[in-house]
Formats: C-alpha cells, structure tokens, sequence
C-alpha cells in the first residue's frame, strides 16, 4: 500500500507522532483482521477465559448474559418487512436498527464464537435477512422519503452492527452463499445511497456515522469488483465498490477539517476538531461555549461529543484493520483534526474533565489499544470498567479490546 507520510512533532501527551496519510485500497490483508475483532481475537479470548483469566473470564460471561437477556426480549419484536416507517422520528425505532438492534446481532455473532452455541448465529442470521425485504425508511409523518429522514441516522447507526456480524458469519455452514447475496443486494439497493447521503452533507455525527457505514458496506461488496452503487443525493453517481470505499474514508477524514472548503452543512461559525480538541458542530447542542477549552456541563454538547468521538473510533478502527492508521494518527499543520486530541479535551482537560459513561467508555477501550495512552487507561481505571455492550458503532470494546485495571 502506497504511503505518503508526514511526520509532525504535536504536543499532545508527549512525543512524536508521524502522520501518514495512505491511499486506500479495497483489497483485504494477507491475513483477516476482522472489522472490530478477528475470530483469531475471539478464540484467544475464549481459551483465556476457560483458562479463569481475568478479565476475560467476567467479560465473557457479562457479554453471554447480556445477550441471552436481549435475546429473550427480542422474542417480542415484530418482523420487518415491505415498507419501513420511522415514527416519532426517534433513534430506537424501528427497534431492530435501533442500538439496541445492533447490539444483539452483533452480540450473538460474537456469542457464537466465543461459546460455539449455534443458536447465536441462527439469531444472528435471522436479524440480517429479516432487513432484506425492507425499504422505505421515511418518517411516518411525511408522505415520502426526503434526505434527512430519522431513518438514514438509524440504519447508519444501527444498520451498520449487521455488517460486522456478517463478517464473523462468514464459514458457517448456516450462513449460506444465498443469504450473504441476499444481504448484499439490499446493502446496495437500499441501504447505500441513503448512509452515502449522510457522508456526502453532514458535518457532524450523521456525516461521521454515515461515512463509516458507506465505507464499510462498499468493502462488504468487494467480492461483486463489477457492481454499482448508486448515490441518489446530493449528486446523482454511480461508484464501483472500490472507489466508494477509497471516496468515504476520504471524506471522514475531510470531515475532521477546520477549512471553509469542509464546512459541508455546519451550522455555527467553528466546525471540525479544532487544535484544542473541541467539535463545535456537537457541542452547540448544549449550553456550552463552542469555542470555549473546556466544557463546563456534562450536558448534550458533552454527550454528543463522545458519541461524534465513538464513531470516528470504529471508523479508525477498521481501517487499522486494513493496514491504514490514517484516522488514528490524523493530524493538521495547526494541530486540528486530531481524534486523540478530542478524547484529551475530554478526560485530560486541565479546567474540568468527564468521565466516558458506562456504555460509551466501550470506544475509549478501542482507542487506547491503539494509543497506548497513559492518560487512556487513568480515565479507564476511574471511569471504568463500564458496561460490555457499548453504545452504537464501537460495541463490545471491552470485551474485544480488554485491559487488565486491576493493577494500581
């Protein structure tokens, strides 16, 4: 892989970080990686959690009953089919792309490999084909699909998790040729163009959503090299999977820009990650100063800006799974741009702090496998552990991504 690299001195936690900025390519690695987690991970987690090895041993076990309890409520859900309708315009509905829906799939994908209990993965399946049959996607309130609809947040959201156990699906003899075409043929008819919408006009954590998920399902098509998928708006396109994968993480990168040639559709004076590490676009959802150097409230700015940061986490890490670092170590010429710096603003800020909550502190996990961060795993061990589930994109990161906090 072609690399064109930068190395710049930031003062961030302290030393030097070399920025490389690759050009992406849809091949996959000489050895799979997963798009979270590998099986190889899993099967290592496993045997050390039979072993009586913490903290594998209390994840594995919280990841199983938390996935038996969610499995017993989901009895109730109704099966999608035919027309979708998002009502109330609200993130939790239509259940199944909820975070609660992308919690479960991806949960007994993972249950599957880590207990070999086929009932997981036949639930697994049975939530990714029920989607197959689905369109629509417009609020219940309007007449027809218009962008910007709740349900392009949802399916970018909780539509994406499905991919992910897809992928850990793949050599099950369950999870036939039929279904992955199934799935992949709705992927690109219904669910692309809308999350490449998403990545195409937003600036904040819609657009970082909506990137990954184009993304990510354009490298789920790498297999169909001669398949369209067609972008309806803001501009009417047809991309080969390979070039949406390479426009997509392209644009997620863009999108962490302070330029005036980036702002895309933001609505306050500042947007980006600035030097400082705030992101205007969300904290303008609280009553925190968006140019201030710190956030004085744990309100919505505060939460919004952890969920813009969970987000752009997954994205990281799946490319670092690829082989390209690039949204990890992103970083401009006036230090904006960067994700680590985002997480400091937040849990190293010398004028007031936040704790990552239970279920969110799943992303910080992900992240300080990368960084290595000393400031990370003080934040883990006061904060943490945390829930094993996670929040929407970057699920399960403590029990994919463990770290031993019971060392002082």
């Amino acid at each position: 892989m072609k690399k064109l690299c930068l190395s710049l001195f930031i003062l961030i936690i302290a030393g030097k970080f070399t920025y490389c900025q690759k050009i992406n390519e849809i091949s996959p690695p000489k050895s799979p990686k997963g798009i979270l987690v590998s099986v190889e991970e899993l099967q290592n987690i496993k045997e050390k959690a039979q072993q009586g090895l913490e903290p594998y041993r209390t994840n594995l076990n919280l990841l199983l009953k938390y996935t038996d309890s969610l499995m017993q409520v989901s009895k109730s859900w109704s099966d999608l089919t035919g027309e979708v309708t998002v009502f109330d315009r609200s993130s939790g509905n239509p259940i199944q792309i909820s975070s609660t829906g992308g919690r479960l799939v991806y949960g007994t994908a993972l249950a599957w490999h880590l207990s070999g209990d086929e009932k997981y993965a036949e639930r697994a399946k049975e939530l990714i084909l029920d989607l197959t049959d689905t369109y629509g996607y417009r609020n219940s309130e309007e007449k027809e699909f218009h962008w910007g609809a709740q349900g392009i947040l949802n399916l970018s959201r909780g539509g994406t998790p499905y991919i992910y156990a897809a992928d850990l699906l793949e050599g099950w003899k369950g999870w036939t040729a039929n279904d992955k075409l199934s799935y992949q043929v709705w992927l690109r008819d219904v669910m692309y163009n809308k999350v490449a919408w998403a990545s195409r006009t937003r600036k904040n954590n819609w657009g970082v959503a909506g990137s990954f998920s184009a993304a990510l399902i354009a490298f789920y098509l790498k297999d169909h090299p001669d398949w369209e998928l067609e972008e309806l708006s803001p501009v009417h396109q047809k991309l080969s999977p390979a070039e949406a994968f390479k426009s997509h993480n392209t644009y997620q990168i863009r999108r962490l820009s302070t330029s005036d040639e980036w702002k895309m559709d933001a609505k306050v004076s500042l947007w980006g990650i600035l030097p400082n590490g705030a992101i205007p676009e969300e904290i303008r959802r609280g009553d925190d100063p968006i140019d201030g150097d710190y956030l004085p409230s744990f309100g919505s700015g505060t939460r919004y800006s952890m969920t813009h940061i969970e987000h752009l986490t997954a994205h990281a890490e799946f490319l670092l799974r690829r082989g390209d670092s690039s949204l990890y170590d992103h970083v401009a010429n006036d230090g904006s741009g960067s994700l680590l710096q985002a997480y400091l603003f937040l849990i190293d800020n010398p004028k007031k702090s936040h704790c990552f909550p239970a279920a969110r502190i799943n992303a910080l996990y992900m992240a300080y496998h990368y960084y290595k961060s000393p400031v990370m795993l003080k934040s883990l061990k006061e904060c943490g552990p945390g829930s094993i589930e996670g929040m929407r994109l970057a699920l399960f990161g403590r029990l994919t991504h463990p770290v031993d906090l019971s060392n002082p």
